[in-house]
């Protein structure tokens, strides 16, 4: 008797590389937990790939990734920021093909996706400027990166598409629950209220819980261990014994 492995499919925030993000993460996780970074086209070994036009691209192609590594395993998805919402929207997209599902979701670091930003000015609209200011506010980010042209010149596109993903909305009338568990993770310091928290609630029919971490919107990364144990804690109860 051997209890299977769940694979971790995790996806990243707005401008970021996944298997940046998540390198340390398979070294942390459980023995039972198989990390599975998603790279996005534009980014780390897929620089000189083109950037996604609409978030119907970015799942299509996501889910190319994952289609036959879920038929016969068992799987979890997480995803911070942007990587949330493309997480629910790849998730549906698996519900409506009727894939086998995930034995959990983890949503990071978002509102609801029903949920307007409270934001007078969507990211997606801003120019490079008050994208800048924007990136500095939520920190991760150090203000050197922007001294570099160079640099610039790679990054803005990268984040300005991934921002038009990361503004999605979800009409609350189109929203169909999931029949498997979600997290949902928030930092202690970000802009997110309760309510915006617990209304991920409406998402699943199953067990749904809020977990709060000290920061703001990268507690991910300054609060990484911590996140990776609620992470395999959620999971090892999921866990399938299987007959060898």
């Amino acid at each position: 008797m051997r209890t299977e492995k769940i694979k971790l499919f995790c996806l990243p925030y707005a401008g970021g590389s996944a298997r940046t993000i998540y390198s340390k993460w398979g070294d942390l996780l459980g023995p039972n937990i198989e990390l599975h970074p998603i790279e996005l086209a534009g980014r780390g070994s897929r620089i000189n790939e083109r950037l996604y036009a609409n978030i119907e691209e970015a799942v299509d192609d996501v889910l190319k990734k994952v289609k036959d590594e879920i038929v016969d395993s068992n799987y979890a998805f997480f995803g911070h920021s942007m990587g949330s919402i493309l997480t629910y929207k790849v998730l549906q997209k698996i519900d409506e093909l009727k894939l086998p599902p995930p034995v959990h979701a983890f949503f990071s670091g978002r509102r609801a996706p029903h949920m307007a930003s409270r934001k007078e000015k969507l990211y997606s609209r801003m120019n490079a400027i008050e994208i800048e200011n924007e990136i500095l506010k939520l920190g991760g980010t150090p203000p050197e990166f922007f001294q570099y042209p160079e640099l610039k010149d790679i990054f803005l596109p990268i984040i300005k598409s991934d921002f038009n993903i990361a503004d999605t909305l979800v009409e609350k009338s189109e929203i169909t629950p999931f029949n498997f568990d979600i997290s949902i993770l928030i930092g202690t310091d970000e802009d997110i209220l309760t309510n915006e928290a617990t209304e991920w609630m409406q998402y699943t029919t199953q067990n749904f819980s809020v977990n709060y971490y000290d920061g703001g919107h990268f507690f991910l990364l300054d609060q990484q261990e911590t996140v990776i144990n609620t992470i395999t804690s959620k999971l090892v109860e999921q866990n399938v014994e299987v007959v060898i």
